[in-house]
């Protein structure tokens, strides 16, 4: 497959994946202060980096001689897919995962010149004097323990994106319930506020029923929600939570309030 085997690319894909978490979890570390697992999954694998290597060297390998040639193959073909991979996400979860908006140069939000340039000059520098260890260690290891890694990798790797898309699934039916909670408290909180009448309630028994049971039944409302924030923002190693320290800029698209809320409160939980 354009001078590579399914052999190396998987190799290829699983290395520069890890390689492009250790980077993610640097310079978040560098720029903030606290370490994070920087990752779209729970384990020490960013895939976008792997993806993005495997077509690196599938289309640029041929142009490695020429250092302009390869930095602006490295700067389009990156820019490129993080670019498409963040219009799908958002379309596949209704949420945006990261955003340039206010960067200058930026497209959509999705990518932005500051960032581009740095992928051009990675991929470049990966090419050029990374790549050639790389490829004498896949060479050095034998078939057999080679295929064997990759068969654990790659089970390891399904387990995890698994796991990542029940997080999600279960996150935006959280995060719609919290809605509905939220929607049912003001209705509730409205309702009180008006003060009916005496006369009112007299001539309606079951209204005064209704009122008398309103308080209990916002109270369960609140015990509901309550839990269910917990249970979002407590997940810092696995599950939602996870996910939005790693990602601070996402947005929900659908439950951009509920979303909202929870990150605050996330936030305020973190240690100083």
């Amino acid at each position: 497959m354009f001078g590579f085997s399914v052999y190396q690319l998987l190799w290829y894909f699983f290395i520069y994946a890890v390689l492009g978490w250790c980077v993610e979890v640097i310079f978040c570390t560098a720029t903030t202060g606290q370490w994070v697992n920087r990752g779209f999954l729970n384990g020490p694998l960013c895939p976008i980096y792997g993806f993005g290597m495997v077509i690196v060297l599938l289309c640029l390998t041929p142009l490695q001689g020429s250092l302009p040639l390869l930095f602006l193959g490295s700067f389009l073909l990156t820019s490129a897919l993080e670019l498409v991979t963040g219009f799908v996400l958002k379309k596949a979860f209704h949420t945006t995962w990261w955003d340039y908006s206010d960067q200058p140069f930026n497209l959509g939000g999705y990518v932005c010149l500051g960032f581009s340039l740095a992928w051009g000059l990675g991929g470049m520098a990966a090419v050029r004097l990374l790549h050639p260890p790389v490829e004498k260690f896949v060479a050095f290891l034998p078939r057999p323990v080679g295929w064997t890694l990759l068969g654990a990798f790659g089970l390891a790797f399904l387990i995890d994106l698994a796991a990542t898309l029940t997080t999600l699934i279960g996150l935006e039916r959280d995060l719609r319930e919290l809605e509905r909670i939220a929607a049912a408290l003001r209705r509730g909180s409205d309702a009180i506020s008006r003060n009916l009448s005496d006369a009112a309630l007299a001539a309606d028994e079951k209204l005064e029923e209704g009122r008398d049971a309103l308080p209990a039944k916002l109270a369960e409302l609140e015990v509901r929600r309550d839990f269910l924030r917990a249970k979002l923002v407590d997940s810092r190693l696995f599950g939602a939570g996870r996910l939005m320290r790693a990602f601070p800029a996402m947005q929900n698209l659908k439950h951009s309030d509920a979303l909202a809320e929870l990150k605050a409160e996330f936030k305020a939980r973190l240690p100083r």
